[in-house]
């Protein structure tokens, strides 16, 4: 029996879109229910009869460009057709090379721990980052079908021929029949009549899914961890604020922290007195810190916990209560204020701490994310470049509405997609980490302690530099990055209308 394994986080989060790319046949052997031994052996053997299928077809698309390429026009679609397939082999061979990347990268947000005062808000946003992820996993599901159906629709509307020179006339060329398949490839059989055209036309069906369901489900993954960070961030931002609200309520300006308001360093009276040593923060637990559940609960909506008051707990401390009272009631005060201000000070260092560890783990995946995907965001970038500056020299050519426009203004669109993909979800990353810092000037920081002050500059600090993915340290994925690759379209194409 095969051991079934639970899993959480992140990688709970992208289960639907790690079942897509395991059922195109991207080579992931983790994250299954079930890994027994032949298991395993079985979704190996998928993944490589898989891979074996993509390369089978695009040799016979390299074949078809090296010995049926007559003239430019010819040379400039085939090559079209080739390095546009190109992709889905690039990214296919980076992730059986890399596995150990992405595995890293998923990993590394395995933990669902929030604290306690900012639990809401971290649900929240996970939500709301959930749905963005299944919502673009369907979108470009269904896209990656539409896109086939019209593949397979425009050949048919196409003429099954094409010329070629006369063997007999250089000076002249010949009308020849070819097989009515969706892209241009050698075969070693006739495949224009018979079974043998039904094989090759259900071939290149399956081949072309294959090829578009694993690029786009490798895309997608991409997008889904970088719209996770996003959602980190906005967590981060918008906690600020009550944490600012939370320090400023224990200060030495609220009469109830210590009067030398070093809230996370120096002891109360009450602790002195009885030579009570402040815990570990590294090891706290800060789910126990309150007795009840009534406690975390009033501290989430920003009041402070109830204390024993004449008897009364059904009501935070205010400034009457520090009138003088009876002896025997003001040293029951004075405990239980001590006893809960040790409490408080406990909660804000635990509540400064899930701040920074949060952003340390956040910056962490980051850079995990561009060392999974970098080099072959480099080879997509280049490669795309090549394909976009080839189609505007064919749209040159391009006289009247037929299927050979429809076909380049597909091929443009489909790239320019891809590529708009990746650098709206890497500028909005930008966007969100730069105004990390913003956010944390933008509290009532000087209303907190010193320590408040100081963890508020480091933040600062920390966030002047903005988050980013990068390619292999070459480029940075953002919409500049966009508007460059369709510069260098723009100045090759001009480069080869001049060459013309």
């Amino acid at each position: 029996m095969g051991q079934k394994n639970q899993y959480r986080g992140l990688v709970a989060d992208l289960m639907p879109n790690i079942r897509a790319m395991q059922i195109s046949g991207l080579y992931l052997m983790e994250y299954h229910a079930e890994n027994s031994a032949v298991q395993r052996l079985m979704r190996r053997a998928y993944s490589i009869f898989q891979v074996t299928i993509m390369t089978l077809g695009y040799l016979t698309l390299v074949a078809y460009l090296l010995t049926q390429s007559y003239n430019v026009e010819d040379w400039a679609a085939h090559t079209v057709t080739t390095l546009f397939f190109l992709h889905s082999l690039c990214r296919t061979f980076w992730l059986m090379g890399n596995t150990k990347r992405f595995y890293r990268m998923l990993d590394c947000w395995n933990t669902t721990n929030s604290h306690p005062m900012f639990a809401e808000n971290d649900a929240r946003h996970h939500q709301q980052t959930l749905q963005r992820q299944r919502r673009l996993l369907i979108q470009v599901i269904i896209l990656t079908v539409v896109s086939v159906m019209c593949w397979i629709g425009i050949t048919f509307v196409a003429q099954p021929v094409r010329n070629v020179p006369d063997p007999e006339n250089e000076n002249a060329t010949m009308t020849v029949e070819v097989p009515q398949l969706m892209v241009g490839a050698w075969y070693p059989w006739d495949a224009r009549h018979g079974p043998a055209y039904m094989f090759s036309f259900g071939f290149q069906v399956y081949w072309l899914l294959v090829m578009l369901g694993q690029a786009n489900m490798y895309d997608v993954l991409l997008a889904n961890v970088v719209v996770h960070a996003c959602g980190q961030l906005r967590h981060l931002k918008e906690i600020l604020r009550p944490l600012m609200e939370l320090s400023a309520a224990f200060s030495p300006a609220s009469g109830i922290a210590p009067s030398n308001g070093k809230i996370f360093t120096t002891q109360s009276a009450f602790s002195a007195k009885h030579n009570l040593k402040m815990p570990d923060m590294m090891d706290l637990d800060y789910r126990n810190m309150f007795n009840n559940a009534r406690g975390q609960a009033n501290l989430i909506q920003g009041q402070l916990p109830p204390v024993s008051v004449n008897g009364d707990r059904d009501r935070p401390p205010s400034v009457e209560d520090i009138n003088p009272l009876p002896i025997t009631n003001t040293l029951t005060l004075a405990k239980n204020t001590d006893s809960m201000v040790v409490k408080e000070e406990i909660f804000v260092r635990s509540a400064i701490k899930y701040w920074v560890e949060r952003h340390k783990q956040l910056v962490k995946f980051v850079s995990y994310i561009s060392l999974a995907f970098g080099g072959e965001l480099l080879l997509h970038m280049l490669n795309a470049t090549v394909i976009l500056t080839i189609l505007a020299y064919q749209a040159t050519k391009v006289s009247d509405f037929d299927v050979f426009a429809c076909s380049t203004a597909g091929y443009v669109v489909y790239s320019m997609a891809q590529i708009y993909l990746f650098c709206i979800h890497g500028n909005e990353l930008i966007e969100e980490s730069s105004t990390v810092m913003e956010a944390a000037y933008s509290c009532q920081w000087y209303d907190g302690s010193e320590e408040v002050k100081t963890f508020v500059q480091i933040v600062c600090q920390q966030c002047q530099k903005n988050l980013v993915v990068s390619g292999a340290r070459f480029f940075t994925v953002s919409l500049d990055l966009f508007a460059s690759v369709l510069g260098a379209m723009v100045t090759y194409f001009m480069v080869l209308i001049q060459l013309n």
